[in-house]
């Protein structure tokens, strides 16, 4: 098997992982630590070394607000059972790469993953992403490593003053996805892989990071395909808020209250700051009870981010790339849902639409706070439902193809359902790692996701044969008759949308005021 390989820095030799036939190389570097003076600069080419770099163990943590499993959350049971035990720091740019090649000739597709948690949360080798199981399938797979939160997406008047002219301003932990990438076109051939071939793959946060990649002119040529598990960002122009993130004064202005409600007087002192110093202090301020703390995140600022990812769609300014995205059901209600509408903020809502407010109040036809409670609930307002339709009728209306998938098995152990990241084991077919008493028809189930994200990697197209040889059930591409999609339950089971004409009425409505030619 390809044990050592040459990449531009070095040479790394990886471990034979607990699959004889994977190669598994951990924390190889792709940029320089970001610390001290490159502590919130565009992330620079790793330094080269000398002789052969044994790439046996994981690299630390990014920069986190509560270390991963040493809280009582939810999650630290179910992804992060043994976190505590890792490192975390700012020197945390590496990625973790499993090679099933036995030559470096082979021309294997890339399965590139960015993970999630909100942009503040979250590492490369939770425990749930079993890189191994996937690269048997015949593809390399690569986890990707960058800045969260306060160290990735901090903006300020000082950081822009001293950003060069041609310079991408903040987005930090963007522009560190970036850089692993175009590290991933250049180098992953001596892996046994095709620069060619490189789909990238993200959940939650993880899926707004791979948008946000897959819309940045910075990365023109090198995505091949991309899969957005919870969830695909979307609008439809009625909202109330402006789509995408903050402008970049916006974050500026965010940046400089920041360190005055922390007592730092300028960038110098900041980054003079011990890092775990600024995570103390960033807790002191954060919200009480706050999931991720005081969060920052992507900003548009004109060059990296050029735009809210929304107006992208609305204007086909992305690559002609195929697409899987979809959600858990689960994740749909309560707080990753959107909270219940109330019949007089329907009667508001419909005030928005001006000419056409008593079109949308016919469409809409509730009379009682209980009714429209039950129409929250359904693809016509709810963010991961609706958000997700919305965007395969766009997409497939312009003849883009993206496949669409619901997913909603019986997950045992508690009442938690498909909770948002359950699906994660069935993506890596991982459930052996988890500490639910997952059955037979699990792991039946999870073996066919896994070979669905496979045989996209490998093609574009989900279908074809699963890791035993068996065909897998038909699933085909979204469209706007049909309205395909595949329902993840005991079994892969193909199906179609019911129509919704709340959903149909608010994209005509998004189209007619966010596309350039109204």
């Amino acid at each position: 098997m390809l044990r050592k390989v040459k990449t531009e820095e070095g040479i790394v030799q990886g471990l034979v992982g607990k699959d004889p036939r994977i190669t598994v190389f951990r924390g190889v570097p792709y940029a320089k630590p970001p610390m001290g003076e490159l502590r919130w600069k565009a992330p620079q080419p790793a330094e080269k070394w000398e002789g052969v770099r044994k790439c046996y163990e994981y690299g630390d943590m990014p920069m986190m607000r509560v270390h991963p499993g040493t809280d009582d959350s939810f999650y630290k049971r179910e992804l992060h059972p043994v976190s505590a035990d890792f490192g975390m720091s700012e020197d945390c740019l590496y990625l973790n790469i499993f090679s099933p090649a036995e030559q470096a000739d082979e021309k294997l597709p890339v399965f590139c993953y960015i993970h999630g948690g909100g942009l503040q949360d979250g590492y490369n080798y939770e425990v749930e992403f079993d890189g191994e199981r996937v690269a048997r399938r015949g593809v390399i797979v690569v986890m990707i490593s960058y800045r969260l939160g306060l160290f990735g997406f901090l903006a300020h008047p000082e950081i822009t003053a001293e950003t060069g002219e041609n310079e991408v301003i903040s987005n930090f932990g963007m522009q560190d996805q970036s850089m692993a990438l175009h590290w991933i076109a250049r180098n992953i051939e001596n892996f046994g892989g095709d620069p060619y071939k490189i789909v990238i793959c993200g959940q939650s946060a993880g899926a707004g990071s791979v948008q946000t990649q897959l819309c940045s002119p910075m990365n023109r040529g090198i995505i091949a395909g991309a899969i957005c598990q919870s969830a695909v960002s979307f609008c439809f122009g009625d909202e109330g808020v402006p789509v995408g993130g903050m402008t970049l004064s916006e974050a500026e202005k965010y940046g400089s209250d920041f360190f005055q409600k922390i007592g730092v007087k300028d960038l110098k002192e900041a980054r003079a700051m011990d890092a775990a110093e600024l995570m103390r202090r960033l807790d002191s301020v954060s919200p009480e009870g706050a999931m991720f703390g005081l969060p920052f995140g992507t900003c548009i600022d004109g060059k990296f981010v050029k735009e809210p990812v929304e107006l992208s769609y609305y204007n086909d300014r992305l690559p002609d790339v195929p697409m899987i995205v979809g959600v858990c059901m689960g994740e749909t209600q309560g707080m990753f849902g959107r909270g219940e509408l109330t019949y007089e903020e329907l009667l508001k809502k419909a005030e928005g639409y001006a000419d056409k407010k008593e079109e949308f109040l016919k469409i809409v036809d509730v009379s009682n706070d209980e009714e429209a409670a039950e129409l929250t609930k359904t693809d016509a307002f709810n963010r991961f439902l609706g958000a997700s339709r919305g965007f395969c009728e766009l997409r497939s209306g312009i003849g883009k193809k993206v496949y669409y998938y619901i997913f909603d098995p019986d997950i045992p152990g508690d009442d938690a359902g498909s909770f948002h990241g359950s699906d994660l084991w069935f993506t890596f077919d991982s459930l052996g790692n988890s500490w639910r008493p997952f059955e037979g028809r699990h792991y039946d189930l999870a073996r066919q996701i896994c070979s669905y994200w496979t045989n996209f990697v490998k093609t574009g197209d989900p279908n074809g044969l699963d890791y035993n040889g068996n065909p897998l059930p038909e699933w085909k591409p979204y469209n706007t008759q049909e309205k395909n999609v595949m329902k993840f339950l005991d079994i892969s089971r193909p199906d179609k949308l019911e129509d919704c004409p709340v959903a149909d009425f608010r994209l005509a409505f998004g189209k007619q005021t966010l596309t350039d030619n109204k």
